[in-house]
C-alpha cells in the first residue's frame, strides 16, 4: 500500500481537463482496487512461503519515476526499492518481477481496443 495521494495527482493530471498530457485522448482513470500500490508479487509460486508476512506493517520507503507509464489500460509509475527486491529474493524469487516494480496509479474508465 502506498499513499493514495500520489495516484490521486497523476489520475488529476490525465482527467479530460487536461488531454494534451494525454496524447489529446479523452479519458479519465479509476482508483485502483486497492488502492494505490507497488506490486511485488503478483502470480508466482513463492517458494519461501513460510516467511510470508515477514514484514508486514512495516513502513518501506522507495523511489519512483514521474514519468506515467500505461498499456492504455493501466497506468503505473516504475519504481526502485533494494528492500522489496531483497524480500522477494527472500522467498525463493527473482529480485526484478517480471513486468519490474511499479506504482500503479489507475486504470482507464473507457473500453481498450
Amino acid at each position: 500500500m502506498c499513499d493514495d495521494e500520489i495516484s490521486k495527482y497523476y489520475r488529476h493530471l490525465y482527467a479530460k481537463e487536461y488531454p494534451y498530457l494525454n496524447g489529446n485522448q479523452s479519458t479519465s482513470l479509476t482508483r485502483p482496487v486497492w488502492g494505490a500500490h507497488i506490486s511485488v508479487i503478483r502470480g508466482e509460486h513463492i517458494p519461501n512461503i513460510s516467511l510470508w508476512g515477514i514484514d508486514a506493517n512495516k513502513t518501506i520507503e522507495f523511489e519512483y519515476d514521474a514519468g506515467v507509464q500505461s498499456n492504455k489500460e493501466y497506468f503505473w509509475l516504475r519504481a526502485r526499492c533494494r528492500r522489496l527486491e531483497e524480500i522477494r529474493q527472500s522467498y525463493g524469487l527473482y529480485k526484478e518481477p517480471k513486468y519490474g516494480l511499479h506504482l500503479t496509479i489507475g486504470r482507464t474508465t473507457e473500453n481498450v481496443k
